[in-house]
């Protein structure tokens, strides 16, 4: 079994790909293949030290009018405000889809739409229903300001020095002190939050301060390739998002789409209003692949297999031995801008069917226009693990620093490795984005 290699990524930096002239890359207007690259040095991600609040007490007399009382709890909780976010929704929906028709950009903003985005999805808030973020329940909006703090705590970037954070003395049992006045005032200007929601992120308030302390890591999502798109009242930030955590997992998302308004009120000129999760990939209009093997017991091993969303399905190689130089190509719906591909390595359908047979252990991807890659694929099983959680363990991202315009991706193998009764190679899914 070719046992996965986990790595400790620590990001020290967001890198974002702008792209000039182009829709989204799952839009349905022609694209132009013009990038510009921006780096952005100071959006530090410590991925062992996500910040977390310490569970918390009742609240100092004084500082109850800084907090939502039970009431507005209650209000949320009963869905009066979903209510009312459900009809905003429709409006930044129709705006979303109305942008992504447009021409991108790239604004002057883009480092502080980039850092607000990274905020968003490093959170994990944003779900394929989308999310009003003024609206959100006092968990989410938990998650936000935690995610934001952090970067109020760097260095050289929008957020640095929002708030007087202090390092608490041995009074308190916490990390950090921050002033309750100022951090309401703060997350108003960033997300549009009225008041300091009381929630699992932060619910101890003492003396005015809000007391929050480091913990452990969590999983994150990134978001990548960013583009931005504009008009008189609202910028739009979409690209490829994945979910990561410490132990090396990826897992594609979608397309992040975050909506800003145009606020001449914020201190940053934006305001955070509205994200979601697209759940498109590039449409992958055929697959032929140079050997299959033959069809038993029921079961086909055709190339089609890596293409039906199916991780209890694969593509097996139909040639002596591990199939080195086979390979299966995917023919796009239409010419357009690709990132990347993620491979699930392995015949994921259940572990007894991972460990029997063999799997991938570097291929070459021929992107086209010249465009080739060739990289290690690692892999990961145990006992009882199901099939979603197997073909999680087992996604492989290969991607390019730049997009390709490409309507044709072939994928070689170049090294496998056996299983212990077989040595066909597995191949169970492939996405591309």
């Amino acid at each position: 079994m070719n046992k996965m290699k986990y790595s400790k990524r620590w990001l020290a930096a967001l890198c974002l790909t702008a792209v000039l002239s182009m829709t989204a890359a799952c839009g349905d207007n022609a694209a132009q293949n013009t990038a510009v690259e921006n780096t952005i040095n100071d959006t530090e991600v410590n991925e062992e030290e996500t910040d977390n609040v310490s569970d918390m007490g009742g609240d100092e007399a004084g500082t109850e009018a800084a907090i939502n009382d039970e009431t507005a709890s209650d209000n949320t909780e009963n869905g009066a405000v979903n209510e009312t976010s459900a009809n905003d929704e429709d409006q930044y929906k129709a705006e979303i889809d109305k942008l992504l028709s447009t021409d991108a950009v790239l604004p002057a903003e883009t480092e502080l739409l980039a850092q607000m985005a990274a905020c968003v999805t490093f959170s994990r808030i944003l779900d394929e229903e989308g999310v009003v973020f003024s609206k959100m329940d006092s968990y989410k909006q938990g998650a936000l300001r935690t995610q934001i703090l952090k970067e109020v705590l760097s260095s050289e970037n929008a957020f640095s020095g929002a708030i007087t954070i202090t390092q608490a003395d041995d009074k308190y049992d916490a990390d950090m002190l921050i002033p309750v006045d100022e951090a309401i005032a703060f997350f108003k200007d960033v997300f549009g939050a009225e008041d300091f929601t009381k929630g699992d992120h932060f619910e101890r308030v003492e003396d005015g301060y809000i007391l929050w302390s480091y913990g452990d890591g969590d999983p994150w999502e990134r978001i990548e390739h960013m583009q931005f798109f504009s008009d008189d009242n609202y910028y739009l930030l979409t690209g490829p998002s994945f979910y990561e955590d410490n132990s090396g997992s990826t897992k594609f998302m979608g397309y992040a789409d975050i909506l800003f308004e145009k606020n001449a009120d914020s201190r940053y000129g934006v305001t955070l209003t509205y994200g979601r999760y697209r759940n498109e990939k590039i449409k992958v209009s055929s697959v032929e692949a140079t050997s299959e093997l033959a069809a038993a017991s029921g079961k086909n091993y055709s190339a089609g297999n890596l293409i039906d969303g199916d991780y209890s399905t694969a593509w097996v190689e139909g040639v002596q031995g591990v199939g080195v130089g086979e390979s299966f190509t995917l023919h796009l719906d239409k010419s357009q801008p690709v990132y990347g591909v993620q491979i699930c390595n392995g015949y994921t359908e259940n572990y007894d069917l991972y460990t029997k047979n063999g799997m991938l252990a570097s291929v070459k991807v021929d992107f086209g226009n010249g465009k080739v890659i060739e990289d290690n694929v690692y892999g990961y099983g145990f006992e009882n693990a199901d099939t979603d959680y197997l073909a999680e363990l087992n996604l492989n991202r290969i991607e390019l620093d730049e997009p390709v315009v490409t309507d044709k991706i072939t994928i070689t193998i170049t090294s496998a490795s056996v299983g212990t009764k077989y040595d066909d190679t597995c191949v169970s899914e492939v996405v591309v984005y």
